[in-house]
């Protein structure tokens, strides 16, 4: 350690008095100081001061012994929580110190560190000592920094916390389901979840479950366009609905007696009851949520020592009028329509959310506010939307909005998932910290001093390139919208020099080889998200840097090398890093390159139809534009994303013939179908080829049937391929039956619903 003494009067978020604390002094040689408990002392004070004791012992190399205040007599304590030496200090700041919070105090002889007497407060008073004044930092699970510190350090402190929400949940975000992580940075996690909630959103489904009740009573749920429906909502006006739900809700309640909160609240979709009933009770209410929560109050009524929680989501986000949710009545508000690339408050497109919060706060302080802070539909894609977390939960804080839930990737990673789960933890307890500082603290503990600063120029130059593009940022987005954005191929060379230059340098002045292997998987998986980026643009061929393609000496297409290393590398490093899922179903990277292989197979074999005249006798939407039927023949493939290179029939079948300019030797016939039911869009049931010399006599070569599965957020290719077909023929025909509609388990039922096709291949 240096041999020089070390003055800590303030450090981030101190609330200084300078009249009233007084300095004191640890050493590793010779204090004498002990921790100090009450003999009445709680299992959560035994907690806080194991854990001092524990780092303390790591930080000063020696035991700090923990003793009674009936037997202590020394002259210098670390006193926790309230006990016969901290009570008149307690009594004195007792007023200020609001839930949760706590004060860290010296006055020359002794360090108080005591909460406010709720469960974790004087845990959060051990661990605020720790980071902000001791040099520890928890970057990621299972691992703490400690900074050299002096060989005597000497605080003066007077640090009284209060958080700035109630409730701090970063419940998806996988740091927080380490216990000592969620309690270090004061958070809220699945074991407080459990403690108090019995029911969790979305469960209209689990209390009227279509399984038991729609065969016998069709009428308890959704009317839409006349039907009910069963992936839907319930009926709200019909008081059988509201007494079967009540007496389900009365027999959990029974089983988890303990449990305070019960969510009674929609499913997730949005499709409302539009039967004449409830249609008249929108009209009372201004819309679905007064009708919601019309029904919500009544449920409330019945069980007045719970609080009932229902959903501010979608369709009911706005609130309602002429009612009020009743007191034991909780509202989720939720912000998942909410743009990313600027704070809400800045953004003229996020306006009605503004709006809507401010109508909820006028009728009610019981919020929970639900939040997104990660790319759902591609969990690697780089998604820089760091600088707007900030403004955004000091406009919830502003509102007087209490309960904060920020959904992250549940037990999956997501690109930057340390950086922002520590950000976000930090700003659920202090609003206004000073971002810069805590970013650079944590950079160089994460990544190593030598190589923070290329991190950070990643983070900066990417977000700066967001703003400069006037791009739109949300959570369902794909690497090819920032094409002319943060993801150029301009950009991308640039952060891939970064990584580069980090990777040269060695992350700390003393590490050892082991810690060296720490600190590049830590860099390595950062990384992994701009390999993610790079290997999804490439299908779409933008650059000879981002394709998978290059011309040979004879001019043919072949794949590039080291792109399906890149590829390789990826999936490998997945693994090895803990990636399990690339988006919030199930994709995950084996799928992934299992689709950047069909993609690569189908590009670079002989297909006859390549640029080949196609028409089409079927009705195409011209929504997604990609040039009409001539796509089919394009040699553009469509991978994952239906926004590109597929071509679209909504309600349709699809019916094309290709003419391959003279008879062909036909051994193969091939095409992809898109299967997607959340966007309505579904494999066709039926796809049969055809062969003509003179598209008037046509022969069907074979057909092939598809069972679509009941399975709504799935994404994936389905492939219908006709081989060993051994015929000749210049005009090749290929019709895909469509369902049509959305069929009847879906909530779109009746609607008209889509077949997406990329290429019909013939060899």
């Amino acid at each position: 350690m240096k041999k020089n003494v070390l003055i800590l009067f303030s450090c981030l978020f101190v609330w200084i008095n300078l009249t009233a604390q007084k300095p004191i002094s640890f050493t590793k040689e010779n204090d004498d100081y002990v921790i100090l408990l009450s003999e009445n002392k709680t299992v959560a004070e035994e907690k806080a001061a194991s854990e001092l004791q524990f780092f303390l012992e790591k930080i000063f190399e020696r035991k700090y012994e923990i003793v009674s205040d009936l037997t202590f007599k020394g002259a210098h304590a670390i006193s926790i929580g309230r006990n016969k030496l901290s009570e008149k200090l307690y009594r004195k700041y007792e007023s200020q110190i609001r839930p949760d919070g706590f004060l860290i105090h010296t006055d020359g002889n002794h360090l108080f560190l005591m909460g406010n007497d709720t469960a974790k407060s004087n845990l959060y008073a051990v661990y605020h000592l720790l980071e902000n004044y001791l040099g520890c930092s928890y970057t990621c699970p299972q691992h703490i920094h400690y900074e050299d510190l002096p060989d005597e350090v000497v605080l003066s402190i007077h640090d009284l916390e209060n958080p700035s929400f109630q409730y701090r949940e970063t419940l998806h975000l996988i740091p927080n389901m380490d216990q000592r992580y969620a309690d270090w940075h004061k958070l809220h996690n699945r074991a407080d979840f459990n403690r108090d909630w019995g029911l969790f959103v979305h469960t209209f489904q689990h209390l009227i479950p279509v399984d038991t009740y729609f065969a016998q009573h069709p009428e308890w749920f959704s009317e839409i366009r006349g039907q009910r429906v069963q992936d839907g909502q319930l009926c709200l006006s019909n008081p059988e609905v509201l007494e079967e739900l009540c007496k389900n809700l009365e027999i959990r309640m029974k089983q988890e007696p303990n449990k305070r909160f019960w969510s009674v609240s929609q499913n997730d979709n949005e499709s409302s009851c539009t039967c004449a009933h409830c249609r008249h009770l929108d009209s009372l209410y201004g819309g679905p949520t007064g009708t919601l929560i019309h029904f919500v109050n009544q449920v409330a009524a019945r069980f007045p020592d719970k609080v009932i929680s229902t959903l501010a989501y979608q369709q009911t986000r706005r609130p309602p009028q002429n009612i009020k949710p009743a007191s034991n009545v909780n509202i989720m508000f939720c912000s998942i329509e909410c743009q990313r690339q600027l704070p809400i408050a800045d953004n003229p497109s996020d306006r009605s959310f503004q709006e809507d919060m401010n109508g909820w706060t006028k009728l009610t302080d019981n919020i929970f506010l639900w939040d997104y802070v990660v790319q759902f539909r591609n969990y690697m894609d780089p998604f820089p939307n760091l600088h707007v977390l900030q403004p955004n939960l000091q406009n919830f804080h502003k509102h007087g909005v209490p309960m904060i839930f920020e959904q992250g990737s549940g037990d999956n990673v997501t690109e930057s998932y340390e950086w922002r789960t520590y950000l976000l933890a930090h700003l659920l307890w202090n609003v206004n910290i000073d971002v810069d500082s805590l970013r650079d603290r944590f950079m160089d503990a994460h990544y190593g001093e030598n190589r923070s600063v290329f991190v950070k120029q990643y983070y900066d130059v990417m977000r700066q390139a967001l703003k400069e593009s006037k791009q739109v940022l949300n959570i369902y987005g794909y690497p090819i919208n920032a094409k002319d954005g943060y993801l150029s191929p301009e950009k991308i060379k640039y952060y891939q020099s970064l990584f580069a230059s980090a990777y040269k340098e060695i992350p700390t002045e003393e590490c050892t080889s082991e810690e060296r292997t720490m600190y590049d998987d830590r860099l390595r998986l950062l990384e992994l998200s701009l390999d993610f980026a790079v290997l999804d643009l490439s299908m779409n061929d933008l650059t000879p840097d981002l394709s998978f393609f290059r011309k040979n000496e004879k001019g043919e297409k072949e794949v590039r090398p080291e792109m399906t290393a890149l590829a390789d590398r990826f999936v490998k490093d997945c693994k090895r890093l803990g990636v399990k899922r690339l988006d919030e179903i199930k994709y995950s990277p084996e799928q992934f390159k299992s689709n950047i292989d069909n993609y690569l197979s189908k590009s670079i074999r002989k297909n006859l139809s390549t640029g080949r005249k196609v028409t089409c006798s079927t009705e195409w939407s011209p929504i997604y534009d990609v040039g009409g039927p001539k796509a089919l023949t394009d040699g553009n493939l469509g991978i994952m994303n239906y926004n590109y290179n597929w071509l679209g029939f909504w309600g349709h079948d699809m019916d094309v013939i290709i003419d391959l300019d003279s008879t062909q030797n036909i051994n193969e016939i091939s095409a992809d179908f898109l299967f997607y039911p959340l966007s309505w869009i579904f494999a066709p049931k039926k796809v049969t080829c055809y062969i003509s010399d003179n598209q008037v006599d046509w022969k069907e070569i074979e057909h092939q049937s598809y069972q679509n599965e009941e399975s709504l957020a799935e994404c994936k290719i389905i492939s219908f391929v006709f081989s060993d077909l051994s015929q000749k023929g210049r005009y090749v025909r290929v019709k895909a039956e469509s369902l049509l509609k959305n069929p009847a388990w879906h909530r779109g039922v009746g609607e008209p619903c889509w077949i997406f096709c990329d290429e019909v291949i013939v060899r």
